[in-house]
């Protein structure tokens, strides 16, 4: 499908365009409804927050940080299933997720 089809597409509501968690983004809008772009990370990051266990999309987790604010990450087996910039975490908790490299 032509970049013009997939727009339509995308438009008539055929395709699933809303970007998944961890996706690069500049607005909330681009994230999908619930979501935000979490433009502090670079090349910002789709994300839902807070959260709580369990309650965040499908390859997603809820990770809480040091400043006790909560975020859905994207989960990951391993920093080749992330975005160019981040790596896959897997010492803070049970489920890998992607994180900005320092």
């Amino acid at each position: 499908m032509g970049r013009i089809g997939l727009g339509l597409a995308c438009l008539l509501g055929l395709v699933g365009c809303e970007k998944a968690i961890g996706d690069d983004c500049v607005t909330d809008t681009e994230c999908g409804q619930g979501r935000s772009c979490d433009r502090a990370s670079r090349g910002g990051y789709c994300t839902v927050t807070p959260c709580e266990r369990d309650t965040c999309p499908a390859d997603s987790v809820c990770v809480e940080f040091a400043t006790q604010e909560t975020y859905c990450m994207a989960t990951c087996g391993s920093s080749d299933d992330c975005r160019t910039g981040y790596r896959c975490d897997k010492d803070s908790g049970a489920t890998g997720f992607c994180r900005q490299n320092n």
